[in-house]
């Protein structure tokens, strides 16, 4: 995919230099509510952008767990979301139970 920092940037609606933060990893701690949109825009999943995943390819069997509910594409979409949320929201526990194990 072809994209320029302008476009990342107005997508996200931050400034350029911004955008050249997040890529040099001079923003430790990237915040929810930017790591979404930018995962929609660069096509991949939040967990692939925390290096949770090696590559964004992988079977999508949502559906067949839902009790024969039929789902739209749009609301399929949102449950992956969800489900990538709660993954990072896990992680991000464990680590933080980990630091607190840790001796000083």
């Amino acid at each position: 995919m072809k994209m320029t920092v302008d476009e990342l940037a107005e997508k996200l609606g931050k400034n350029r230099a911004t955008i050249y933060r997040y890529e040099g990893n001079e923003i430790e701690n990237m915040p929810v509510s930017i790591l979404e949109p930018l995962a929609k825009a660069l096509h991949v999943t939040p967990a692939y952008l925390l290096g949770w995943e090696e590559s964004d390819d992988k079977i999508n069997t949502i559906a067949a767990h839902h009790d024969g509910d039929d789902w739209t594409e749009e609301e399929l979409a949102e449950i992956e979301r969800f489900k990538e949320f709660l993954r990072m929201k896990r992680k991000l526990k464990k680590q933080e139970e980990q630091q607190e194990e840790k001796p000083e």
